[in-house]
C-alpha cells in the first residue's frame, strides 16, 4: 500500500501513535507520506522562530527513510480553521495541491488516507482518489483549548467518521463518542515500542539493587551528562508539558521531598514558573527518541500526572506503556484508561494519595515487580496493535 498519513504531531517531535504505526507499516513494505501538522499565518505572532524555520520549507517533501517514508510540510494555513468551516475547506484544497505534487513525484496512485485530524473530512471531498480511508481517533479535539469552536470540530469529526472506511479509537471514551455517529468503531489502545524502552530495564540484577537510601544503582546505559546527581531519589516524567499536566500536583511533590529530584523531559507549553523556582526541579527539554531509555533508567519512579478533566478523560497515555517496558514503577492520576493497569501501576486519586503512592513505589520496588511490569508491556506492543488494525481493514 501507499499511505498518506495526516499527522497531529511533528515527525521529529514527541514520538507517539502515528509515527510508531507508520514506521511499522514501512517495515512491512508499504510507502508512507507523513504530512506534518500545519502552521498558520498567525505563527509570526505566536512563535517567530517556528515561522522562520517552517515558512521557507512549506510544501517541501523530505525523504526520511530511503524509498519508504517521506515527510511533507504542508502549505501555511489560514488561521481559525477550527472555528470557521469555510477556512478549513480552503486549507484542505491548498493541502490537496501539495499532496498531488508529492504523490505524482513518487508515482503513488490511489493511496490510503490515514488521518488523525477531523479537518481531513474536507480533504476526502476533493479530487484525490483514495483506495481506503482510515480515521484513527486519539484525541477529543473539541475539548482542546485555543482557537476552536467545539461545535465545528464535532461536526467535522462526525463527517469524517461517516466517510471513512475504518475508524479506530485509542480510548473507550473516544470510541463511545464516535460511536454516536458510527456503530463499528474499533477500540485499539496505545502501546509501547517494547524493544526500545526495555534498554532501560535493569532486570533485577543484584548490582542494581539499592543498599540503603544513599546507594546508587548500576545503570545499563551511559547516563546523560545533564541528568541530575546528588539526590537521594529521582522522580521523572517524559512528554509534552501543557495545560493537561497537573503543575500544582508536581509542585507539591517536589516541595514534599527536597532531597528528591523531579526531572521533566519534553517541550513546555504552559506556565511552569512555580516549578522553575524550586531547586530540585529540572526541565531538561525535548530529547531525541533514541536517548529516552538512558534518561528513564535513572528514574526511581515514573509519573503520569495528568489533570482529570473533559480532555484527559479520553487520554490513553503512551508514556505509561513505555515506562512499564523499562520495568519502572509508575504512578498515575486516575485516568480511566490507566485504571485497568492497577495494581501494577499505582493510582493516586488526590494529592495525598498520589504522594503516598510515589513513596510506596520506591520502598516496595523489587526485581519481581520489575519483571511483572515488563511482562505487562510485552502484551501491548505496537506490532500487535498494527496487525489488529490491518486485519480490520482486510489487509
Amino acid at each position: 500500500m501507499d499511505i498518506v498519513c495526516i499527522g497531529a504531531a511533528e515527525w521529529y517531535g514527541i514520538w507517539a501513535r502515528a509515527q510508531q504505526l507508520m514506521v511499522r507499516l514501512a517495515r512491512r513494505g508499504h510507502r508512507i507520506v507523513y504530512v506534518e501538522p500545519p502552521i498558520t499565518y498567525l505563527a509570526p505572532l505566536k512563535n517567530r522562530e517556528l515561522w522562520k524555520s517552517r515558512w521557507p520549507s512549506a510544501g517541501r517533501l523530505e525523504e526520511v527513510e530511503p524509498g519508504r517514508i517521506w515527510r511533507l510540510e504542508p502549505p501555511v494555513f489560514l488561521p481559525f480553521h477550527g472555528m470557521r468551516r469555510g477556512f478549513n475547506r480552503i486549507n484542505q484544497r491548498w493541502l490537496e495541491g501539495s499532496l498531488r505534487k508529492a504523490l505524482s513525484s513518487l508515482g503513488m496512485e490511489k493511496p490510503v488516507l490515514w488521518t488523525y485530524l477531523p479537518g481531513s473530512c474536507d480533504l476526502l471531498t476533493g479530487g484525490i482518489q483514495w483506495h481506503y480511508r482510515v480515521y484513527d481517533c486519539v484525541d477529543d479535539h473539541a475539548a482542546f483549548s485555543g482557537l476552536i469552536d467545539p461545535e465545528v470540530m464535532e461536526t467535522m469529526e462526525a463527517e469524517l467518521a461517516c466517510q471513512a472506511d475504518a475508524v479506530f479509537a485509542s480510548a473507550r471514551a473516544l470510541r463511545d463518542k464516535v460511536a454516536k455517529v458510527r456503530s463499528d468503531v474499533t477500540l485499539v489502545p496505545n502501546a509501547a515500542d517494547v524493544e526500545h524502552f526495555r534498554q532501560a530495564y535493569q532486570g533485577g540484577r543484584e548490582d542494581n539493587r539499592r543498599d540503603g537510601n544513599d546507594a546508587s544503582p548500576q545503570h545499563v546505559l551511559p547516563m546523560p551528562a545533564d541528568f541530575p546527581r546528588q539526590f537521594r531519589h529521582v522522580i521523572g516524567f517524559v512528554g509534552g508539558i501543557g495545560d493537561w499536566i497537573d503543575i500544582e500536583l508536581l509542585t507539591s511533590l517536589a516541595r514534599s521531598q527536597e532531597d528528591w529530584a523531579l526531572v521533566l523531559i519534553g517541550p513546555v507549553e504552559t506556565d511552569v514558573r512555580i516549578l522553575q523556582e524550586l531547586s530540585n526541579v529540572f526541565f531538561l527539554g525535548r530529547k531525541p527518541y533514541a536517548a529516552l531509555p538512558a534518561y528513564i533508567q535513572g528514574f526511581d519512579v515514573c509519573l503520569s500526572p495528568f489533570r482529570i478533566n473533559t480532555l484527559t478523560l479520553s487520554v490513553n497515555p503512551v508514556k505509561v506503556y513505555e515506562y512499564l517496558a523499562a520495568g519502572k514503577p509508575v504512578v498515575s492520576t486516575a485516568l480511566p484508561e490507566v485504571l485497568s493497569f492497577a495494581p501494577v501501576v499505582e493510582i493516586g486519586t488526590d494529592e495525598s494519595s498520589f504522594l503516598r503512592a510515589v513513596e510506596q513505589s520506591i520502598l516496595t520496588d523489587s526485581p519481581e515487580k520489575q519483571a511483572e511490569r515488563l511482562a505487562l508491556a510485552e502484551r501491548h506492543s505496537w506490532d500487535a496493535r498494527l496487525t489488529d488494525m490491518l486485519q480490520k481493514m482486510g489487509q
